[in-house]
């Protein structure tokens, strides 16, 4: 799905270069970088505050945390993202409600959202999905209605826009995963969660460092509260503070590619992902949506296509979930689970390589 070293190599001489004067320095966890690369994506989402963690699946976590929720407090999700979405909210002690999605965006449906709220609902959790923006505007009218919180999962969706905003300034907290092959990435894992709200921030910056409220220095530090490790190297900031300079140009890049998917995939029997008109996607990568899914998708896996299914099983339908997931029925995301296949959409793909996996599903179609 994502050419790594072509991604390497854009940049190869500059990123040889930190990672050279980090090793020198000897700092090799949180620091300088680290701070500079906060610093930096809070002015790119246009938001006050960001904390760097070791991963968007933490991120989610530790976000959800911060919200001191309790055993019975309900998480209102989809079932249809990448299974640490649903994981979080387990390990966090709250209780998991699935939304169904809406069958053009396969986003949250906001209709179903507003009917599902109670009066254990504490928090939406939308899905940004495949980097591209859900219903921003009506998920925080629906909040603010009901006295709810909301945390974004933009894991797949860093650079994308809803109203003309970057996506990561629209809710209570919003979380981004950086992890190599996400569309802004370093060379390991990690995540950063974006807030307006300072006590979040500061509770945020303890959960990641054992509780602490600052780094030990000349005295030990005690722990405020029981935290995690969970902090970000420095080479990676330092390497994602490099990307971070042509995220935009990537984000250009893969909206250029998707909109020759679809001019080249142009078929009744081929459905795309609905961007809303206000948004901007990220393309994480292109979705389309074909009835003969695992016969097409197997017959391009086998040609050496990168291709993927994501993300499969449904959220309820995994093992871990099989007491929870008995009596659920999500109509649009089991249909629509059963029908995509992730096409790449990467900044590196050539036209011609696009060309050549259009032609080839135009022809199993």
């Amino acid at each position: 799905m994502y050419d790594l070293n072509k991604h390497y190599q854009s940049n190869k001489k500059e990123i040889l270069q930190s990672i050279d004067k980090i090793l020198n320095k000897g700092v090799l966890e949180m620091g300088e970088e680290v701070e500079k690369f906060e610093e930096n994506f809070s002015k790119y989402c246009g938001v006050k505050y960001s904390v760097t963690v070791s991963s968007g699946s933490m991120g989610i976590l530790l976000a959800l945390k911060a919200l001191n929720l309790k055993g019975n407090d309900e998480v209102m999700t989809v079932a249809n993202s990448d299974i640490p979405t649903s994981h979080a909210i387990s390990l966090a002690g709250a209780k998991i409600k699935w939304i169904d999605v809406c069958e053009e965006t396969f986003n949250i449906d906001t209709k179903l959202l507003d009917k599902s709220i109670n009066k254990k609902s504490k928090v939406i959790l939308p899905v940004h999905l495949f980097g591209n923006p859900a219903e921003m505007l009506k998920i925080q009218l629906i909040a603010k209605k009901n006295n709810l919180l909301v945390i974004e999962d933009a894991c797949l969706a860093t650079g994308a826009e809803y109203n003309k905003k970057k996506i990561g300034s629209l809710s209570d907290l919003c979380v981004f995963s950086t992890n190599p092959g996400k569309v802004l990435d370093g060379i390991g894992s990690g995540g950063i969660i974006t807030t307006n709200n300072k006590k979040l921030f500061i509770t945020l910056k303890k959960l990641r460092d054992y509780g602490r409220r600052s780094r030990p220095s000349k005295w030990p530090v005690k722990s405020d509260l029981i935290g995690y490790n969970s902090k970000m190297s420095s080479i990676n900031a330092a390497i994602l503070n490099i990307r971070l300079k042509y995220l935009d140009s990537y984000i250009e890049k893969r909206n250029q590619n998707a909109l020759m998917y679809m001019d080249l995939l142009d078929s009744k029997k081929i459905k795309f992902q609905k961007v809303l008109d206000n948004s901007k996607s990220a393309w994480r990568n292109f979705t389309i949506r074909v009835k003969n899914r695992n016969q097409i998708y197997s017959e391009l896996y086998d040609k050496n296509f990168k291709v993927a299914l994501g993300y499969l099983p449904i959220n309820y339908k995994d093992g871990c979930y099989k007491k929870l997931g008995k009596n659920i029925n999500l109509k649009t995301t089991e249909i629509i689970s059963s029908e995509i296949i992730n096409l790449p959409c990467h900044q590196y793909m050539s036209k011609k390589e696009i060309f050549k996996i259009s032609k080839n599903i135009l022809s199993l179609v």
